[in-house]
C-alpha cells in the first residue's frame, strides 16, 4: 500500500512513573504490530541507552525493526519536534509513540506543539496520552510524587501494570487513588498472551482526544554527569569496564533504600559469560543472568534514579565491587 507523505500521522504519548512498565508495554506492542508500521521514539533519562537496549538491541538512531517498525532515541528537551518530523518523512509510519522519561509531565510536551513550526505541527495528530501505573506500587507514586500524579490527570487511558505480582489490597489502593485524580480517564489491562498483546497494542494507537490541561512544566538542568529534576530527583550514570562481584552490586544498589526509585542497566559479572541485568522497579530489585557478551564489549552500565542520590558515593561504592 503507498502511504500518502503528506497525511497527518498519529501521534501518541506513552508515559508512566519511572518503573511503571513502559518500556514492558513498548516490547510487546513491537511484538503485536499487527501488520502496523509503528515509529517509537524513546526519550531517555541520563547518559547511557539502557532502554534502548532492551527495546531494539545495539544499534544507531534509527533502527529498522521486524515487521516494519522503527526505533529511534531523541531528546524531547532539545529535538523532539524534529525528530518527529524526520521519522515520518523517511518511514512513513502509520502512528507515532513517544515513551516519555518517568519523570516526564506529557502536558508539557504537547503543549510544545504551539512552539514548532507550521511544517512540523501539520505533520502529526496529537492521538492521546496512554499511562502507566504499577499495581504493585503506583498507590504511593501517585500519593508521593507530583509527576505520577500529573501523568494520570494529563491521560485519556490508564494502562494498569503488574497485576500479576500486586497483592489485592496493593490492587485495591491503586484503583482508589485513580477514581480521585483520573476519573476521566479509562482504565485497561492485558493479559500476556499474544491475542490480548495484539489488542493492547491497537488500544494504545486508538486516536482518542488529548486533554487540555494548565499544569505547571519544570525546568530541567543538566550538570555533570547526571540530571536534577527540581531539587529532589538526580538521576547517576555508571560505567566500568573492570568485571564486578554481582552479590556486591546488588548490596550497594538495595542499600539505597526508598531514596532509590529506579535503576536498570547491564553488568560485567566476574566469573560469567552472560550479562548481569540490574532492575529496580517498584518496589522489586533484582540481578538476573542475561544473554551472552558475544563479541560486544563486557562493559558495566547503569542509570540509577533517586532522591538526592550521591553520585560520587555511588561511584565509589561500585568501584568497591571490581575484580579481576
Amino acid at each position: 500500500m503507498t502511504r500518502d507523505p503528506q497525511r497527518r500521522v498519529p501521534f501518541t504519548v506513552l508515559t508512566g512513573w519511572l518503573g511503571a512498565g513502559k518500556t514492558t508495554t513498548l516490547n510487546r506492542m513491537l511484538a503485536n504490530a499487527g501488520g502496523r508500521r509503528i515509529a517509537v521514539l524513546v526519550n531517555e533519562l541520563g547518559r547511557i541507552a539502557i532502554d534502548t537496549q532492551l527495546i531494539v538491541g545495539v544499534g544507531g538512531d534509527v533502527i529498522e525493526l521486524a515487521g516494519g517498525c522503527v526505533c529511534c532515541k531523541v531528546d524531547v528537551r532539545s529535538d523532539l519536534w524534529t525528530g518527529i518530523a524526520d521519522i515520518v518523512e523517511r518511514s512513513q509510519p502509520d502512528h507515532v509513540v513517544l515513551e516519555t522519561t518517568g519523570i516526564a509531565e506529557p502536558a508539557a510536551i504537547l503543549e510544545g506543539l504551539v512552539r514548532v513550526a507550521d511544517s512540523v505541527r501539520d505533520r502529526i495528530l496529537p492521538a492521546g496520552v496512554v499511562c502507566v501505573v504499577d499495581a504493585e506500587s503506583g498507590a504511593r507514586a501517585l500519593e508521593k510524587r507530583a509527576e505520577a500524579k500529573e501523568q494520570a490527570l494529563s491521560a485519556d487511558r490508564v494502562l494498569i501494570a503488574k497485576l500479576d505480582v500486586a497483592e489485592a489490597s496493593a490492587v485495591r489502593a491503586t484503583h482508589a487513588l485513580l477514581d480521585e485524580l483520573a476519573p476521566h480517564a479509562e482504565r485497561a489491562a492485558f493479559p500476556p498472551d499474544e491475542a490480548c498483546s495484539r489488542a493492547m497494542t491497537a488500544w494504545v494507537v486508538e486516536k482518542r482526544q488529548v486533554r487540555a490541561s494548565t499544569m505547571p512544566t519544570h525546568d530541567h538542568h543538566e550538570h555533570g554527569g547526571h540530571h536534577h529534576h527540581g531539587s529532589q530527583i538526580t538521576a547517576v550514570s555508571f560505567a566500568d569496564d573492570a568485571p564486578l562481584v554481582g552479590e556486591r552490586v546488588l548490596a550497594v544498589i538495595e542499600a539505597l533504600g526508598e531514596r532509590l526509585i529506579r535503576a536498570k542497566g547491564f553488568v560485567n559479572l566476574a566469573g560469567d559469560a552472560r550479562r548481569g541485568f540490574v532492575e529496580r522497579a517498584g518496589i522489586r530489585t533484582s540481578l538476573t543472568p542475561a544473554a551472552p557478551w558475544g563479541d560486544a564489549p563486557r562493559r558495566t552500565e547503569l542509570v540509577l534514579i533517586g532522591d538526592d542520590l550521591d553520585e560520587a558515593a555511588i561511584q565509589r561504592a561500585l568501584w568497591a565491587c571490581r575484580t579481576r
